[in-house]
């Protein structure tokens, strides 16, 4: 059995609090907790599932496999959701009747029978096997498998103590994961543009044969805005009124994966910027913009 990403298993739809933060997409986000009871969802695989009671899940830096540990650290357990594509419950059963290789010496092989809990759910316990394998630990492994194609493995190392109640966290999360039609579900559809938006920095960075252009808009949660902008063009804006610095007020209307902004000047016209997320982008009157923190604002 492969191990491959993980991090759609439990994706869900948010916003990513980081320095360039982007719009909604099916990727979990690094270092993002998530506790129980919280719904995730990955709109590409059409599934969702729910963090178990007690529980917390993250998708830790620099790693692709979703984590789950006891939210009050009380016992040894970590469960980890993996995902295998172009996999079915058939080929899923081959794999995990021969184990896999998770490093140089170190074989995950089934301690016992693989058994089906369900028509959709394999479960089986499981050792490490290897030079360097810790006899005392313990594990369980679940998959629970798309017709379309894909399955989802959930494995649960944990102490010979934590092992039974981690078993049943670990069922939880696999009876409340599920697979549907997801196609016709936006994840714009109750986007809060105004949130977003409030105390970032809407910014683009470009080179061209003129030289280097930046342009730079912090949207304060208060109302107000500053911005610096290069050149009269950085907003498509004609008049060169625009340029360098300014300030003012701001409003927005919104619907769905579109919004205005509406920017008011102390001593100019007022104008619009249409903003649209596409994908993990977003573009301000047809023009990528970057979106982070704003240090501006206070």
């Amino acid at each position: 059995m492969k191990l491959r990403s993980a991090a759609q298993a439990l994706a869900f739809v948010f916003i990513a609090h980081q320095s360039l933060a982007q719009l909604p997409t099916d990727r979990m986000s690094p270092g993002v907790m998530h506790y129980a009871g919280d719904t995730v969802r990955s709109i590409r695989l059409g599934l969702s599932a729910i963090v178990p009671a007690g529980w917390k899940a993250v998708l830790p830096r620099d790693t692709e496999v979703v984590v789950l540990v006891p939210d009050d650290n009380s016992s040894a357990s970590t469960i980890y959701a993996v995902l295998n594509e172009n996999m079915t419950l058939a080929q899923q059963r081959i794999n995990l009747e021969k184990g896999f290789i998770l490093a140089e010496g170190l074989t995950m092989v089934p301690d016992g029978n693989v058994t089906q809990r369900s028509n959709e759910v394999l479960a089986t316990n499981a050792k490490l096997s290897g030079e360097k394998a810790n006899k005392q630990a313990r594990f369980y492994i679940e998959s629970k498998c798309n017709p379309v194609g894909y399955c989802l493995a959930f494995v649960l190392q944990a102490d010979a103590a934590s092992l039974d109640k981690g078993k049943k966290a670990l069922q939880q999360l696999v009876d409340n994961t599920v697979f549907q039609d997801m196609s016709h579900i936006s994840p714009y559809a109750n986007f809060d543009w105004k949130e977003f938006l409030s105390n970032k920095l809407l910014l683009r960075f470009r080179r061209d044969a003129s030289g280097k252009q930046e342009d730079e808009l912090d949207l304060c949660k208060d109302g107000t805005f500053r911005s610096n902008i290069t050149r009269s063009g950085g907003f498509n804006i004609p008049s060169k009124e625009y340029a360098g610095k300014n300030k003012g007020t701001w409003s927005l209307t919104s619907d769905k994966d579109k919004a205005t902004i509406t920017l008011t000047f102390k001593k100019l016209k007022p104008i619009t910027l249409e903003v649209q997320g596409k994908d993990e982008e977003i573009y301000v009157n047809g023009n990528r913009y970057f979106v982070g923190e704003s240090d501006t604002c206070k």
